[in-house]
């Protein structure tokens, strides 16, 4: 799994996230536990344990990153629509001062 998170991604495509990793290898081990094959070496179960820790750590590594890209996001979002929105109320607010202005002028004396 480690070969295949640091293997150079192929020309034209993305690297591969430690999720989509993970995912390709749980699926091979569950179509290879259905056919019966067996793994030439198994593991004890310490190592069982320690492989499948590190295999969480890497994919909670990588959604945390994901987390925090889309919180960023959403933070610059609310900013810029905080700004237009301050925008948009000082220019409704001076053509309002313009157009009392203007009719101001037209307006009979009483």
């Amino acid at each position: 799994m480690g070969a295949q998170l640091e293997a150079p991604p192929a020309e034209g495509e993305d690297p591969k996230s430690a999720t989509k990793v993970v995912a390709a290898v749980l699926a091979e081990k569950s179509k290879k536990n259905m056919l019966g094959i067996r793994t030439a070496k198994p593991r004890s179960s310490l190592q069982q344990v320690q492989a499948q820790l590190e295999v969480e750590k890497l994919a909670n590594a990588d959604l945390r990153s994901k987390v925090d890209e889309l919180e960023r996001k959403a933070l610059e979002t609310e900013q810029a629509r905080l700004r237009d929105k301050e925008e948009m109320k000082r220019q409704q607010d001076e053509l309002e001062a313009r157009l009392l202005w203007r009719f101001g002028q037209h307006l009979p004396a009483d």
